[in-house]
């Protein structure tokens, strides 16, 4: 974290080395080990509450266009029984921390948060691994613009050795 890095070891070797970004200071990443068991490919986004109630319900009150144009979609409840809800039909003036019954799902695509690939590693902080569409971020030297997950420059570097030797994928797949 402290070096902004990741770095894929292979039996006692170093086989990969990337940038990161980490969390920003107030939503630092935090230290823990874990094991990626899986990767989503153009994943969507739940945002987490946290994010939904400090960053984007300022964004939605300053700019009505906002979900349309990131492509995130509002939805009343949770798991199989959440509702699609249209977002001009919500007087979001009278959300907030104690009142704030919706989901705010980001689709797949160019501007998607989490890129086009993020690596599952299950843990109690809800912390993994993507890409990002910010991808001129990596060019700076202190790297904390996350809300804690971790965006890995170049993921489908990291992607295909994690799959290397799986039947059926390659880069290109």
């Amino acid at each position: 974290i402290a070096g902004f890095e990741l770095t894929m070891v292979d039996r006692g070797s170093e086989v990969l080395r990337k940038r990161v970004i980490v969390g920003k200071p107030f939503r630092q990443t935090p230290v823990f080990s874990d094991q990626i068991e899986y990767l989503v490919f153009n994943p969507t986004w739940t945002v987490p509450r946290t994010i939904m109630l400090q960053d984007q319900l300022p964004q939605i009150l300053k700019d009505p266009d906002y979900l349309a144009r990131l492509n995130i979609s509002v939805y009343r409840g949770w798991g199989a029984d959440r509702v699609r809800i249209d977002p001009a039909m919500i007087d979001w003036s009278a959300l907030g921390k104690n009142n704030f019954p919706y989901q705010l799902v980001q689709e797949p695509g160019p501007q998607n948060a989490l890129g086009q690939v993020k690596f599952m590693l299950p843990n109690q902080y809800d912390v993994y691994l993507h890409d990002t569409p910010g991808r001129g971020l990596f060019a700076k030297s202190e790297r904390t613009f996350s809300s804690g997950c971790i965006r890995v420059e170049q993921p489908f570097d990291l992607a295909e050795r994690l799959l290397a030797g799986s039947p059926n994928w390659s880069r290109a797949r």
